[in-house]
């Protein structure tokens, strides 16, 4: 009886021995080689859409300094109200990005009120890189793009792309748009309008 009772004791001792082994072991510390990497200073932002049109007299260089340049928002690129067989104005139009964001432009003509039948004889050019215009035999057909209502009938009558603005760099377009009342119109084109007025519009994406 007390062997069978010592056999026992010392298997009990030998579990809890195990056990406190085992507790020892998992309550070690262990050391591993160890390595990280950070990237700081993430920036989430948006940037600006900020598109500005100009105007200046065609008749003169766009590229000359002393060329006056307009706000187009404040006023009619086109303003004359005595057209006549052979009339012809000139306007360059400078499309410039001053925005962060690159864009795409269309420029669109669109008319107000009722177009009359003066649309058929007036006719449009768009040189895209801007020329001075000092004769009207430099307007042909290569730079026509159509009668007056051909074009209002069109989505736009022109578009671009333009980066983005970096620093006090700016991205600009510069183009020349010329209407000319067509020599052969006749006696009936007197007295009319093109609608109340028509509206050069710039828009950007």
């Amino acid at each position: 009886m007390t062997s069978s009772k010592n056999t026992k004791r010392a298997l009990l001792a030998s579990v809890l021995s195990v056990m406190l082994c085992c507790a020892m072991l998992v309550g070690s510390t262990f050391a591993w080689f160890t390595d990280s990497v950070t990237s700081a200073g993430n920036i989430i932002k948006s940037g600006t859409l900020d598109v500005e049109m100009k105007w200046a007299d065609g008749t003169k260089s766009p590229t000359d300094t002393a060329t006056e340049w307009k706000d187009a928002s404040e006023g009619a690129i086109f303003d004359y109200d005595l057209w006549e067989p052979g009339y012809t104005e000139v306007r360059h139009v400078k499309i410039s990005n001053i925005g962060t964001l690159a864009l795409k432009y269309e420029v669109r003509i669109a008319a107000t009120g009722e177009v009359s039948e003066l649309a058929d004889v007036i006719d449009v050019y768009y040189i895209k890189d801007g020329d001075q215009i000092t004769d009207r035999t430099q307007l042909n057909d290569s730079n026509k793009i159509g009668t007056l209502t051909e074009v209002l009938a069109k989505s736009y009558a022109a578009k671009g792309n333009l980066l983005g603005k970096k620093g006090e760099t700016v991205n600009s377009d510069i183009a020349t748009i010329a209407l000319k009342m067509q020599e052969s119109a006749g006696n009936e084109y007197q007295g009319l309008s093109i609608g109340s007025e028509f509206a050069i519009q710039l828009v950007a994406t």
